[in-house]
């Protein structure tokens, strides 16, 4: 069996742990399918919430001895240098989580292990995000940004032996960018829901995003301030969820008589189960949208923009719905909120593309690829 390292910069924010992140499950796999797997986390935060999630899935845990958690105090946790890991054990693979932390990385290895293979796991292209930033708030600074990361990833791609990328499409401008490196595609892992509540049980809309990542806000504001009195006309009464861990001040301070902000929960499954459908406005962006596939695989159906559904191969009008104004999308939600027969087909149809596209078994031979040459 194979030794697999796994380089993270830094865990999610989150106060407890995701069991479903893609980054357990992919781990989980390897480790369940007998191979030797080991991560890494190069800045020590949270690593009491996250360790004991990796160990129950079989992975070695490891706090680097440069991070800056260890210059603060004793860590209860196993701590090693990079160029001393890859020197002990006879990596076959090096996976580093986001391109960014690569440049740091790549060097020791090839140094210290020659022979190891070096996949990079973009999660998305942050220069696209960033260009397409740029576009929407009309930034120059994020111009620069974009193009400096850009550089950064170009050059990253193509001192990788394998770039790990979530769409197809995604992996096809990888290729563009680094030709002959071999590109693998590792979209999120999704369990469609055997069963969901009925349309007549459900009312409200969800908006679902972490706000650590800046087009999740800009997403909120686009909604709130432009689509959402269209909404109020078409849909009296109807109220909006806004759900998601570290929401600003500037959007705690959305809330009236039909904004809630609910901020960070311990699992999504309760508003999957009571709302009627999803929006997600999305502006730019780059990679997948987690949370239109977690919300496809509980049956709920989704409204969202091309950006949002970028990358996925749906088909509008049958999985989901787009639209990319305001006008256009407030009409989609009404529409969708107040048609039954719609809203089944959609969120039969959803579950559907996910146990596709996005359950493990079909993802699954995409993570043992890694491990062929």
């Amino acid at each position: 069996m194979a030794s697999v390292l796994f380089i993270d910069g830094v865990l999610p924010s989150f106060p407890h742990p995701e069991r479903g992140w893609r980054v357990l499950r992919i781990l989980k796999a390897l480790a369940e399918a007998g191979h030797r797997v080991v991560y890494l986390l190069l800045q020590g935060e949270r690593y009491e919430i996250y360790r004991p999630a990796f160990e129950e899935a079989g992975v070695e845990f490891y706090v680097e001895k440069g991070a800056r958690i260890c210059r603060q105090g004793p860590v209860k946790c196993r701590v090693v240098g990079l160029n001393q890991l890859v020197q002990e054990v006879p990596f076959h693979l090096a996976c580093i989580h986001f391109a960014a932390n690569a440049p740091a990385c790549i060097p020791v290895i090839r140094r210290y292990s020659p022979r190891t293979r070096i996949a990079v796991d973009t999660v998305d292209l942050a220069h696209i995000r960033l260009w397409r930033e740029a576009l929407v708030t009309g930034r120059q600074e994020t111009v620069v940004e974009a193009y400096r990361h850009w550089e950064m990833e170009t050059a990253v791609f193509r001192q990788a032996d394998a770039v790990i990328a979530v769409t197809p499409l995604e992996a096809k401008m990888i290729s563009r960018l680094a030709p002959g490196v071999k590109t693998v595609v590792i979209p999120v892992i999704a369990d469609a829901w055997p069963q969901v509540n009925p349309f007549s049980s459900r009312q409200g809309l969800l908006y679902v995003g972490n706000f650590f990542h800046p087009p999740n806000a800009d997403a909120v504001f686009y909604l709130v301030d432009h689509i959402w009195p269209h909404l109020q006309k078409a849909l009296p009464g109807v109220e909006l969820y806004i759900v998601g861990h570290n929401p600003p001040q500037e959007i705690q301070a959305l809330v009236n008589d039909g904004i809630r902000v609910v901020g960070y929960v311990p699992s999504l499954a309760p508003y999957f189960e009571q709302c009627r459908l999803m929006v997600a406005p999305i502006r730019y962006g780059a990679g997948i949208k987690t949370k239109i596939v977690e919300a496809m695989a509980a049956g709920l159906p989704v409204v969202t923009t091309s950006m949002g559904a970028e990358g996925m191969e749906l088909q509008p009008g049958e999985n989901v719905l787009v639209a990319d104004d305001p006008v256009s999308f407030s009409r989609a939600v009404a529409a969708l909120y107040q048609n039954q027969s719609l809203w089944e087909r959609l969120s039969q149809k959803g579950r559907e593309h996910v146990r596709r596209h996005y359950s493990f078994p079909v993802v699954a031979p995409a993570i043992y690829s890694l491990l062929s040459s």
